[in-house]
């Protein structure tokens, strides 16, 4: 049985998915070092599946003042105690910074493991200039790096070289959410979907980004939809999903504050979601804005499409999938647009995708349409 470490963060969602559609099946023995501490979001699916969670136990008192230094210690140890828990096959390190790259280097080096680092998004797309540079030597010894788009490569080939451009391949992340959007409609309908959430039947539904992060922007847009008419918003439910990311609760606080200060119902969801959970919230939406600051491929940006919403997103995000798929995508430069867009999208003027279109994203981004372009990394 072939036997991998995953340098990622634990509790996040996409880590469990790999491990779960892709890694378990292909048969492999999975250990993950947790980049940013062990919460224990999935302990219970990683134990039933024999998956094993490292515990970073090194505390360093004497060297914790002294940031640089206790950082190549706590690299130091923690790659002596992982590689008691080899040998290892594959080592990947999932969204990357200099210190978890060193330690995937030394790993690697030690059981001349195949070496393979994923960007995840805004550790590329939001990364410092010096930041990339600490990153470079290291990517220049690994096997193979992965960018989930084009805008991202092009990022890589202008700030990392040529040469990390070309060891660069395209891997997009797998979607479970599609066939749990087709069970879930299936099973309960759009009515009930609202009815779980609270929402009125009668209310015309817009959904603002898919996290608390202030990098999301749902602040500035609740603030811009403040200037649409009271009528029409007594018509409208403000959906605001901060389930994760949840690293500023004063902004969290304000963004719910400014959405109850309209004359409208706002729904603001701060517990996790599980798959039944989030496919009844996509299956509520009329109308999904996106203004998050970078973005590679967004899941939720997928399912909201495949659920049916009318999708408005800042023209600073780019998304050639949707392009080459001939997905239809209404944009907004400012926000000083939005509310005679949502007022145009409320009229049904603003573009909506057909079934035929939104087919197109299962047969392109499910798990079973990508697992073969990340188990070929491995090889």
């Amino acid at each position: 049985m072939p036997k991998i470490l995953l340098i990622a963060d634990s509790d996040a969602l996409w880590t469990k998915r790999a491990v779960e559609y892709l890694l378990l099946p292909a048969g492999y023995e999975i250990v993950i070092f947790p980049i940013w501490g062990h919460k224990g979001q999935f302990d219970e699916y990683y134990r039933e599946h024999g998956v094993t969670v490292y515990k970073d136990s090194h505390r360093l008192p004497v060297i914790r003042l002294i940031p640089r230094v206790r950082m190549w210690a706590r690299i130091a140890l923690n790659a002596r105690d992982l590689a008691k828990l080899g040998p290892f096959d594959v080592v990947h390190n999932h969204y990357l910074s200099q210190r978890d790259l060193a330690l995937g280097q030394r790993i690697a080096r030690r059981f001349h493991a195949r070496w393979v680092c994923t960007f995840w998004g805004s550790d590329l797309l939001r990364a410092s200039d010096r930041s990339l540079r600490q990153m470079r030597p290291y990517l220049r010894r690994c096997d193979r790096l992965t960018a989930c788009n084009e805008r991202m490569r092009d990022k890589i080939r202008r700030c990392l070289g040529e040469s990390l451009y070309q060891k660069t391949r395209m891997a997009i992340w797998g979607q479970d959410g599609f066939a749990a959007i087709d069970r879930v409609l299936a099973a309960e309908g759009r009515e009930a979907c609202r009815a779980y959430y609270g929402i009125r039947k009668d209310r015309y539904v817009v959904s603002i980004g898919y996290s608390a992060d202030n990098a999301q922007h749902q602040l500035e847009v609740v603030e811009a939809l403040s200037a649409l008419p009271e009528e029409t918003l007594s018509r409208m439910t403000l959906v605001l999903q901060q389930t994760y990311v949840k690293r500023d609760p004063a902004y969290m606080e304000r963004v719910r504050q400014a959405a109850e200060a309209l004359p409208c119902q706002t729904v603001v969801l701060r517990d996790f979601l599980d798959l039944t959970q989030t496919a009844r919230l996509r299956l509520c939406a009329d109308l999904f804005i996106l203004a998050i600051s970078t973005d590679a491929f967004a899941a939720s940006m997928q399912e909201y499409l495949y659920a049916g919403a009318v999708f408005l997103m800042g023209d600073w995000l780019g998304y050639p999938q949707l392009d080459e798929l001939g997905i239809p995508i209404n944009r907004f430069h400012e926000y000083k647009e939005l509310p005679a867009l949502v007022e145009q999208a409320m009229n049904g003027k603003l573009q909506r995708s057909t079934d035929e279109q939104r087919a197109l994203l299962p047969a392109h981004y499910s798990w079973d349409a990508v697992h073969k372009d990340w188990l070929g990394l491995y090889e």
